[in-house]
């Protein structure tokens, strides 16, 4: 990857429930090619949907699409985080017991 900007988070960095914006994806390498080709292009929004059991991979949705992609892939994508979506309320709901 060509270099970062000072303080700028990866795709990696992003909460569950919590969006960005891609700002660079360096193609010239094979990485590199196969996340452009996935439609992680910079300008992008990008929404960390979650992550598998263990933590990889990580489970996102650009441009429409869901997809799991490696963490030390997404560690390559940099990107400008976006606020959290407030008034969103998680999907699952707890119980009472008792």
């Amino acid at each position: 990857m060509a270099e970062q900007d000072v303080g700028a988070a990866s795709l990696a960095d992003l909460e569950p429930g919590q969006s960005g914006t891609v700002t660079h994806v360096d193609g010239s390498n094979r990485l590199g090619r196969r996340l452009l080709d996935l439609g992680l292009t910079p300008g992008v929004e990008v929404k960390m949907e979650g992550h598998a059991p263990l933590g990889d991979p990580l489970i996102i949705c650009a441009r429409g699409c869901r997809m799991g992609i490696r963490r030390c892939e997404a560690r390559c994508v940099p990107c400008i985080p976006s606020e959290l979506c407030c008034g969103q309320r998680s999907r699952r709901r707890l119980r009472r017991r008792g």
